[in-house]
């Protein structure tokens, strides 16, 4: 069985969001700014369901609720 792969609470790094989309089929980095880029989760039909900027206080525990509910695991041959 896999193993999911959250976020802090808080803010989140790059490298941090980053091994989230590693490891989801439909989580995404957009908005890139360079400094600062919003981390977006879509449901199986592409629709976006939460998103949140890296530099929000509470974005990584509001994605967190969605991606537990959304994410979907890539294979672990993808990874």
């Amino acid at each position: 069985m896999s193993q999911s792969v959250l976020l802090p609470p808080g803010p989140f790094t790059r490298i941090q969001a980053e091994s989230v989309t590693v490891a989801y089929r439909n989580i995404t980095i957009e908005d890139d700014q360079g400094s600062h880029f919003r981390l977006v989760v879509r449901d199986p039909e592409g629709r976006m369901v939460w998103r949140a900027w890296s530099f929000e206080p509470d974005g990584g525990a509001g994605l967190n609720r969605y991606i537990r509910q959304y994410g979907i695991i890539k294979e672990p041959s993808a990874l």
